[in-house]
C-alpha cells in the first residue's frame, strides 16, 4: 500500500467522522487505583495522591486515543493487485455488510494539560488545571451502508446518524475533604472557552423508490461555529462546504462540573474494601455567532441514489472510488440554510464507578473493577476493567488491565515512577487485531497512549 493509498485510507474515517473536533478529557483508566497516580482526580475528585504536585508545563500530561469498532479492511478490498472500496462490483453486498454493527462508532481523543497543580491544604487535597481538548466522533447506522451497497429495497428509514465535535480549553479548580475515616468527597468547578463546534446529525431519514429514484424525507441539521465561520451554498441554495475565512478566537463560554466519592468498607466488611463513584464533566457551553443548516420533512428532495461509482469496475482506482462515494453522500444529504444565532450546548456526563480490594497477605498488591458508562445521546458508550495493581516499592507503580466495551476490548499497562521531586509516567492500551505487511490496523483499533512528567513535593501521604 503506497502513501497515496494510506491517504485515501485515513481519509474515509475523517469523512464519516465530519471532520470534526470535540472533547471528553479522561485520565488513563489503568491508572484509576493507583494512589501514586496525580492525575486520578480527572476521573473522581475525591481521589487524594500521595503528596502534592506541578506539572512540568505541557509535557505534564498528554494523552491520545483512538476507539472504533470499525477497521480498515471492512472498507478496503484487495482487487488483483490493486486496491477498492465497498462500493466496488466484485466486492459482494453479502460480505461487506456481515462484518458491520447495527451502530458504527468511531471516537478521538486529545487531552493536553497546559498547567497543573496539586497540594494539600484547608483540611483537604487541592487541585488547578488548565488544558486543551479536542476529539473527532461519529456514529453511522448499518442501514446508511446497506442503502450505499445493496439499494436492493424500495424503502429504507435510517435514524440518527452523525458526526459531532468540539474543541475547547478549561480551567478547573478541585477539593477533596476526608469526612470521618471512611468517606471521603470531592468536586471540581470548570471554567470552559470554546475554539470550535461542528456537528451534523441526521435524526430519521425516510428514502422511497419513485420510478428510478429515492424521494426523501428527512430532519436533520448541520451546525457550525468557529471565529468568523461562514458556510458556502450552492446556486441552488443547498450546503456545499465551509468557507476559508476562519479565525483562532475564542467561540462559546461556559461552566462545567465533576462530583466524586469514595468510601473506605475496611471496618463494615472486608479490610482494604474501597467503592469509588463519580460523575464527571457535568458541561454546558454557550455557542455564539452559529452557521446552521438543515432539511425538514415537509421539504422532501429527490436522490438518484449511489450512481457516480462506476458499476462494471472498469478503469475505477481507489482514488476514484472514494472521489465519487463522497459526491454521492453530498447528494443525499441536501442540506439548506437555516437562521444562524446562539445555540446552548449540554455536553453529555460520564459515570465511573470502582471497586478496589487490597489484598490481606500484602497491602502493596491489589486489584480492582471499573465500570464507565458516557451519556451522550447516540455518542454513548460503556468500558469495563479488571485491573491488577502493584506499588513494590514507595517510588514505583505498576498497573496492568483488560477490557471491553462498546468498542470492542483492549489490554492495558502504566508504569509511574515518583521519586521526590521527580516523577514520570507512561501508560498504554491497545488492541489492533489483525495489521497489514505496512503495519495498518485492518480490524477494529482500540488505543491509547498517556505520558507526562511533573515535579512532586510535600511529605509522602
Amino acid at each position: 500500500m503506497n502513501n497515496r493509498h494510506i491517504i485515501r485510507v485515513l481519509c474515509v474515517f475523517a469523512f464519516f467522522a465530519g471532520m470534526t473536533l470535540t472533547v471528553q478529557a479522561q485520565a488513563n483508566r489503568t491508572g484509576y487505583f493507583l494512589k501514586g497516580n496525580s492525575y486520578n482526580h480527572r476521573m473522581n475528585p475525591a481521589f487524594q495522591p500521595d503528596r502534592g504536585y506541578l506539572a512540568v508545563p505541557v509535557l505534564g500530561n498528554t494523552s491520545l486515543s483512538l476507539n472504533t469498532n470499525l477497521g480498515v479492511s471492512d472498507f478496503i478490498y484487495p482487487q488483483g493487485d490493486a486496491l477498492v472500496t465497498f462500493m466496488h462490483p466484485d466486492v459482494s453486498a453479502d460480505d461487506f455488510l456481515s462484518n458491520l454493527r447495527e451502530n458504527n462508532n468511531l471516537k478521538l481523543n486529545l487531552d493536553m494539560t497546559l498547567f497543573s497543580l496539586g497540594f494539600y491544604a484547608w483540611g483537604g487535597y487541592n487541585t488547578l488545571d488548565v488544558g486543551f481538548h479536542t476529539n473527532v466522533g461519529a456514529n453511522i447506522p448499518k442501514d446508511l451502508f446497506r442503502l450505499m451497497k445493496d439499494m436492493g429495497a424500495e424503502n429504507y428509514v435510517l435514524d440518527k446518524f452523525g458526526a459531532r465535535g468540539r474543541a475547547y480549553a478549561d480551567v478547573a479548580i478541585g477539593h477533596s475533604h476526608k469526612i470521618g475515616n471512611e468517606l471521603t468527597f470531592g468536586a471540581r468547578l470548570k471554567l470552559l472557552a470554546g475554539a470550535a463546534y461542528a456537528e451534523v446529525l441526521m435524526d430519521r431519514m425516510e428514502l422511497n423508490m419513485n420510478g428510478n429514484r429515492w424521494q426523501v424525507h428527512a430532519n436533520g441539521a448541520a451546525t457550525f461555529c468557529c471565529m468568523d465561520m461562514e458556510l458556502v451554498y450552492d446556486e441552488n441554495g443547498k450546503f456545499n462546504g465551509i468557507g476559508s475565512n476562519l479565525n483562532p478566537g475564542i467561540s462559546g463560554l461556559g461552566i462545567g462540573a465533576d462530583f466524586g466519592i469514595t468510601y473506605d468498607f475496611s471496618n463494615l466488611f472486608a479490610k482494604g474494601l474501597i467503592l469509588s463513584a463519580s460523575v464527571n464533566d457535568i458541561n454546558y457551553m454557550k455557542w455564539k455567532s452559529v452557521s446552521r443548516a438543515g432539511v425538514s420533512s415537509d421539504d422532501p428532495y429527490t436522490f438518484n441514489g449511489f450512481s457516480e461509482v462506476s458499476m462494471n469496475g472498469e478503469g475505477n482506482t481507489l482514488d476514484k472510488e472514494f472521489e465519487a462515494v463522497g459526491e454521492d453522500l453530498g447528494d443525499l444529504f441536501a442540506l439548506k440554510q437555516l437562521e444562524g444565532g446562539d445555540y446552548g450546548d449540554f455536553m453529555g456526563a460520564t459515570l465511573n464507578v470502582g471497586l478496589e480490594y487490597k489484598m490481606p497477605f500484602y497491602d502493596r498488591l491489589s486489584v480492582g473493577a471499573l465500570f464507565t458508562q458516557r451519556f451522550d445521546n447516540v455518542y454513548s458508550y460503556s468500558h469495563g476493567s479488571l485491573v491488577l495493581n502493584f506499588s513494590p516499592l514507595n517510588f514505583l507503580d505498576l498497573a496492568a488491565s483488560a477490557s471491553v466495551s462498546t468498542y470492542g476490548y483492549d489490554w492495558g499497562a502504566m508504569l509511574n515512577i515518583h521519586f521526590p521531586g521527580f516523577n514520570v509516567f507512561a501508560a498504554a492500551d491497545l488492541y489492533a487485531g489483525k495489521v497489514s505487511k505496512e503495519k495498518i490496523p485492518l480490524d477494529n483499533l482500540n488505543a491509547g497512549v498517556m505520558f507526562g512528567v511533573n515535579i512532586p513535593f510535600g511529605k509522602r501521604r
